[in-house]
């Protein structure tokens, strides 16, 4: 079992880049509840409840405040009755292979979550994980090889509003596993750039290094081993870090004023056997911002956005593919936005897809930051990870409390006093 503390917590760009056989789980779930504290174990799910306490989800999994207005007059008037616990289920297919798979959740709606999974076949039930915090993101790993599986998911205390699967979820493998990834691009003048990238890989390798493309340019830097991780690098891996350095590289532009280019980073790895694995990292795009903050403004890489800034109040979509994501900044853009302004408060952040999707359209993004008291390093850890070397991102408001971390972690610039952000 782990708690909230052990969740996925500084993957950032690796979530996505670093997965293969990704396998989305957001359809083919069950709902039903019961009063709180009446079943304590998918176990006892299985043993006390009826057929009738159960519902199949129609399409992806919503908050279920809007799966239960499919029910008739008696169904609705039981699950409005105050506080319940609830509860979600889902077959879990057998793998083909043996190979190590995680369980991925973006985010689950309620205060006090349990994660179950459930042997049908032998009865063995594992807990996999607790969370008490709505925000965060989980990662798990998963029993290698079990068949007739059941994933339950438990919502405990409370009412239908604030409960549900609000974000997707999935089961992956890797095509390298490592994890804790530092990543800074940082412009040093008009024809050079630079990259630094820190990341600690858990398998043994021969060697890794970064590769960076963009309109067939091609640049590329070894990384090193660091001291302590070189004397085990046969046995599992280290921390390995490196530095690359970009000459004339393409500008990133807000679409007010240009192109947003953007470079594709990959990273190589030569293997203990003599193979190879690529691992996508997604795209850079290099510029220099800088707040006017007298005149109100942002200025891009030596030329100041056209003022007033054009932009508006945005609030991510609870489950937003990358199409739906770029489909919403495309209107956004083509009715002349500038920034959306996202305050995050108690709300869902701008995930990999809307981040990616102002990447590639030239959209700012101003972000704020809400933290859930519960479990504020470990969210203010992913949320810093997600938004590194992001162009789009042009500010973060931040709390007095949480500056000193965050602007160890974003550059400088970036970072906003909640006291004076209302400037910009």
């Amino acid at each position: 079992m782990i708690t909230f503390s052990d969740s996925l917590r500084s993957r950032g760009r690796l979530a996505a880049g670093g997965a293969d056989l990704a396998e989305p789980l957001d359809d083919g779930w069950w709902w039903g509840s019961s009063a709180p504290g009446q079943w304590d174990s998918p176990q006892t799910v299985l043993r006390l409840s009826q057929e009738p306490h159960w519902h199949a989800c129609d399409g992806p999994v919503a908050p279920i405040d809007t799966l239960v207005r499919r029910l008739d007059s008696a169904a609705l008037s039981a699950v409005h009755a105050g506080v319940r616990d609830w509860w979600l289920c889902r077959p879990l297919p057998a793998c083909a292979d043996r190979r190590r798979r995680w369980l991925e959740l973006d985010g689950l709606a309620g205060r006090r979550a349990e994660l179950w999974l459930h042997q049908v076949e032998t009865g063995h039930q594992r807990l996999l994980l607790r969370s008490d915090s709505a925000l965060l993101r989980h990662r798990v790993e998963l029993p290698a090889g079990a068949a007739d599986t059941v994933l339950w998911l438990v919502l405990r205390d409370e009412p239908v509003s604030a409960v549900g699967l609000w974000r997707p979820v999935r089961r992956v493998g890797e095509r390298l596993a490592v994890d804790a990834p530092a990543l800074r691009a940082r412009l040093l003048d008009a024809d050079r750039a630079r990259l630094a990238l820190r990341l600690r890989v858990h398998e043994p390798l021969l060697g890794l290094s970064m590769v960076l493309r963009h309109a067939g340019r091609r640049w590329q830097a070894p990384m090193a081993l660091g001291a302590l991780g070189a004397a085990a690098a046969g046995q599992g891996g280290g921390l390995w870090q490196g530095l690359l350095d970009v000459e004339a590289p393409a500008l990133w532009w807000p679409h007010a004023l240009g192109e947003p280019a953007l470079h594709e980073l990959e990273l190589h790895a030569l293997l203990p056997e003599g193979g190879r694995r690529v691992l996508p990292l997604g795209r850079i795009g290099w510029r220099r911002i800088a707040h006017d903050r007298p005149r109100g403004r942002l200025i891009i890489n030596g030329v100041p956005m056209p003022a007033p800034l054009r932009r508006t109040r945005w609030v991510p979509g609870a489950q937003m593919s990358a199409t739906e994501a770029a489909a919403q900044v495309a209107q956004a853009r083509a009715a002349g936005i500038d920034l959306l302004d996202i305050a995050s408060a108690g709300g869902p952040d701008a995930d990999e897809a809307l981040l990616d999707a102002c990447d590639a359209q030239g959209l700012l993004i101003g972000h704020g930051l809400s933290l859930d008291s519960a479990a504020a390093s470990a969210q203010l850890a992913q949320q810093l990870a997600r938004w590194q070397a992001r162009a789009s991102l042009a500010w973060v408001r931040v709390p007095e409390s949480v500056i000193t971390p965050v602007m160890q972690a974003l550059p400088e610039s970036l970072c906003l006093s909640c006291a004076w952000s209302g400037v910009l």
